[in-house]
């Protein structure tokens, strides 16, 4: 979200309105910087800080703040709208706007003092921000230079995670095939040698007192050792036995 307020700041001090301003629009770089793109409705301002549309053509509805639904009236504060409804769809992971409503009820909706509601992640100060966006009066609605202050600000703030000393996860397909007949060495083996004694072949170690969990391939708990079965003495015959009692090789039975 920085990295388009920062592209719409530049254009805005260029004097350019983009007028399609939404996630599909925005690329997502090798660097995973954020570009943003598609300029076909986009419109130079040369006199004034507003252009009026001319003739009927389509137009994202959904991403349209109220005075251009209402006027056709195109200025940097309806980017700014549009920005609102762009970081909306960001925190929802692309969700489309206004689900179930039609294009032709926005206009009322939206008169009506409804906005987009708060995402369910959504931190309390980015909604706020893009709530702000939302305002009825144009002029009342943040700049893009103010936005993009105040979403560093918010990026600032994140507590940042502390990587813990193990994984939460193994990469099977990262990590090295135990040798022939071996085990398949975890951090915290113990608790996975324990696993193995028990007799357990679940993928996750349950029910253990350690908070990391871990994922084991079929092959990564060795297989325990079959203990050799006894095979049963097969039955001499009449012959057989007289032959080993003449060697004395077997004890005379008292019967």
């Amino acid at each position: 979200m920085v990295d388009i307020a920062c592209g719409m700041e530049y254009l805005s001090s260029r004097n350019f309105i983009h007028r399609d301003l939404a996630a599909r629009n925005c690329m997502l770089a090798e660097d995973m910087t954020v570009c943003v793109a598609d300029f076909g409705l986009s419109r130079k301002i040369y006199s004034g800080d507003y252009y009026r549309q001319g003739c009927a053509s389509k137009l994202p509805v959904k991403w349209l703040a109220l005075e251009s639904l209402a006027d056709n009236l195109y200025t940097v504060h309806s980017d700014v709208w549009a920005f609102g409804v762009t970081m909306w769809e960001i925190m929802t992971r692309g969700q489309t706007p206004y689900a179930g409503i039609e294009n032709a009820e926005i206009y009322n909706y939206l008169i009506g003092g409804n906005r987009l509601k708060q995402p369910p992640d959504c931190m309390e100060d980015v909604y706020e921000l893009m709530y702000q966006c939302w305002s009825a009066n144009p002029k009342q609605r943040p700049s893009f230079t103010c936005l993009r202050m105040e979403l560093e600000n918010i990026l600032g703030h994140l507590s940042v995670l502390s990587t813990s000393r193990d994984p939460l996860y193994i990469n099977l397909e990262r990590a090295e095939e135990p040798a022939e007949g071996g085990n398949l060495e975890l951090p915290g083996g113990d608790q996975a040698s324990t696993g193995a004694e028990s007799g357990s072949s679940m993928g996750a170690m349950g029910g253990t007192p350690s908070d990391y969990r871990y994922i084991l391939s079929p092959g990564g708990l060795a297989e325990q050792p079959r203990q050799e079965e006894q095979q049963p003495e097969s039955p001499l015959n009449e012959s057989q036995r007289l032959l080993l009692l003449q060697q004395g090789l077997l004890p005379h039975s008292s019967c």
